[in-house]
């Protein structure tokens, strides 16, 4: 109930902790300002509860609108859609940009106003410096998401004295950088340790020294190049490595069915951003994770959710994982969900055209996963990651490869990279010998619908698997998609394909069994005897068969092949890259796989160099795709200006002093 609790302090509390002028020089006793308030440690809380608002703020809806659509992963899934954020085209009065901006800043006068008052109260020096801690780690936070975005930021660390004071200089980033590393170090010092937290939504040790590893990072890259920063991202990643809390969650899917369901797993997922209950709830604190891009759906059943489904994946993203690779086919959904019946799923070919690829949706949060109900489609309460471990183990090898220029030795790799690999291809599950893949040998013919596959034996449990059948032609089996890998297996297991002929059964009309590798039709329903259809053409005798049964075709066959113990597929060696150049094309393709809708791509593209050469191919890349060519409208509308977003409008008028971003 902490969690509930948290939003109706934010709810009831936040405008009175966030008063920020005096307008009268006699204060009213029944009205609170900034003059009569953080007098008691549970005013303080509250004022802290109106900082952690912010995030709500942001990413529970403007942010909504940019996540992984101004990048290479993903793209506006509506042809119609030729301006704004959607495709990259922008204006100084964008919404959007305005709303994040203005979220930000106003977090950011929260967070003066609490430290301005931290030593008002008599409370405890511990639970004061808690307090102290997140506030100042938050305003890092909010000015590292304002300088990656806009460069150039009002660096303001006191509260507003005056609603006259409107005209803020711009901080060069170097110094914002600095100020965010001079903060979040304090910080480190004073918040508590990740083991004494009961949540992932508060601010903790381990959460802290990952984003300092983030921010030095960033520092290191465009445009402020201070490539002396490398050395500290490697020192702040390695504090969390070498704390020996955190590790991998070993099923990757979880991670992310935990955040529907509001369960928190620090070892992996250390920061998120909370929501709480569902839109028409009163309290105002939901998200929208998996309504805006999800699997799209339709349909009002309040108990499954509804998905616009905006985000559709680029076909790089698509075809950037490996065979064997399950983060594919959990970010990405291998399925369409029908409008009038939300359990009915409908498989996309198994082999896809880069066009077949462009059309699947985003799937990393599947709304039938949600424990809240009823699942209104104007938000839920689904929490988004901002520092996930496996995160924080790709900084690392990164710093460590980009401080000299090489490539990590093998050690270096088998800790960091090879870890979050192992667990992609199902290594890190404690039962390992499960199904890695499921290949049709031979395709069947005359199949009405999509058979039922069985898997059985092997000494194991759990697999699943459904077939699609081709829709022309000789209806055969086009596909088996694996659903669960199940485990244990010591023996390879059987496929069955379809359902078996029996004696002494009622059958009607339309079922189709199997008999003799042959598919057969049920024609004229029936009690079938002990004779079994046997004939290769026509139709058999009701005489002989009870039910009579007519010749469909060849049945379907497959082959499954195991995930061993001993294979680790994933793994990338030292040896088997060139140079450094070659090291950072993987683990940039990397970061995308694993990281893939998490609000980074951009961001990281940028301090890369590689923005704008980037966009400008996947415009190139859905040039050639018919139909689906809008998805490149954000890399055509792509110039080398939006590397920053624009100054607002909103500021630019009030703010005479603030100037204009290059090409704004």
């Amino acid at each position: 109930m902490e969690k509930k609790l948290y939003i109706c302090i934010v709810v009831a509390l936040v405008c009175m902790a966030t008063s920020c002028s005096k307008f009268l020089d006699t204060v009213p006793k029944d009205t609170i300002t900034s003059l009569n308030y953080y007098e008691t440690e549970q005013q303080l809380n509250s004022a802290l509860a109106g900082v952690f608002q912010t995030l709500t703020k942001i990413y529970g809806h403007s942010f909504q609108g940019v996540m992984s659509l101004d990048g290479d992963e993903g793209f506006y899934n509506r042809s119609a859609q030729n301006t704004g954020i959607a495709v990259n085209l922008v204006t100084t009065s964008e919404t959007n940009v305005t709303n994040v901006w203005t979220a930000l800043y106003n977090g950011i006068e929260r967070a003066n106003l609490l430290l301005a008052n931290i030593n008002k109260p008599t409370m405890t020096e511990a639970n004061r410096s808690v307090i102290k801690g997140e506030a100042l780690f938050l305003r890092s936070y909010f000015y590292f998401l304002l300088v990656s975005y806009w460069g150039d930021v009002p660096l303001l660390l006191e509260p507003t004295s005056s609603v006259a004071q409107t005209n803020n200089p711009r901080t060069p980033s170097k110094e914002v950088y600095e100020q965010i590393i001079k903060d979040m170090t304090e910080a480190e010092s004073l918040v508590p340790d990740v083991r004494q937290v009961s949540n992932a939504g508060h601010i903790n040790k381990s959460a802290v020294r990952g984003l300092l590893a983030r921010v030095c990072l960033y520092m290191a890259g465009d445009p402020v190049k201070d490539v002396s920063k490398y050395e500290m991202a490697k020192i702040w990643a390695k504090k969390v490595i070498d704390d020996g809390y955190h590790s991998l969650n070993p099923d990757y899917r979880q991670v992310f069915i935990n955040m529907s369901q509001d369960k928190y797993d620090l070892k992996e997922s250390i920061w998120e951003v909370e929501f709480y209950g569902y839109s028409s709830d009163g309290f105002n604190a939901t998200g929208k994770v998996g309504i805006h891009y999800g699997i799209s759906h339709g349909g009002q059943d309040p108990n499954y959710g509804y998905c616009f489904g905006y985000v559709a994946v680029t076909p790089k993203l698509y075809f950037s994982y490996a065979k064997g690779d399950w983060r594919r086919d959990w970010n990405i959904a291998p399925y369409t969900l029908s409008s009038t019946n939300p359990a009915t799923k409908t498989y996309r070919p198994i082999y896809p055209t880069a066009m077949q690829a462009s059309e699947r949706s985003v799937a990393k949060w599947k709304r039938e996963y949600e424990t809240v109900y009823p699942k209104e489609q104007g938000g839920n309460s689904v929490n988004y990651p901002l520092l996930r471990y496996s995160d924080v183990l790709l900084m690392y090898a990164e710093a460590v490869a980009s401080q000299n220029g090489t490539v990590p030795d093998q050690d270096v790799l088998d800790q960091t990279v090879n870890q979050v690999r192992r667990r992609a291809y199902g290594n890190l599950l404690p039962n390992r010998e499960l199904i890695d893949t499921i290949t049709i040998s031979t395709a069947g013919s005359g199949y009405t619908s999509a058979p039922a596959v069985t898997i059985s034996g092997g000494g194991g449990a759990g697999g699943a698997a459904v077939a699609t059948v081709a829709t022309s032609g000789t209806r055969a089996l086009n596909a088996i998609y694996l659903e669960n890998r199940g485990g244990n297996y010591n023996l390879t297991p059987t496929i069955t394909i379809g359902e078996s002929w029996m004696p002494n059964v009622l059958y009607a009309a339309g079922k189709q069994v199997y008999n003799d590798n042959k598919l057969y039709t049920v024609t004229t329903a029936g009690t079938t005897t002990a004779t079994p259809p046997t004939q290769s053409s026509g139709a058999s005798a009701a005489a002989t068969t009870g039910a009579v049964f007519t010749y469909a075709g060849v049945q379907a066959k497959a082959a499954v092949t195991l995930t061993r113990l001993s294979e680790f597929k994933g793994d990338v060696k030292t040896a088997g890259f060139a140079d450094y150049a070659r090291f950072m094309e993987f683990l940039k393709a990397e970061r995308s796989r694993e990281l893939a809708f998490e609000a980074m791509r951009k961001r990281d593209l940028v301090r890369w160099g590689d923005y704008y050469r980037v966009m400008k191919q996947i415009a190139l890349d859905f040039a050639a795709l018919g139909s689906r060519a809008f998805g490149g409208k954000a890399g055509e509308n792509t110039s080398e200006r939006d590397v920053l977003w624009p100054i607002p409008d909103a500021e630019t008028t009030v703010n005479k002093a603030i100037g204009q971003n290059p090409g704004w």
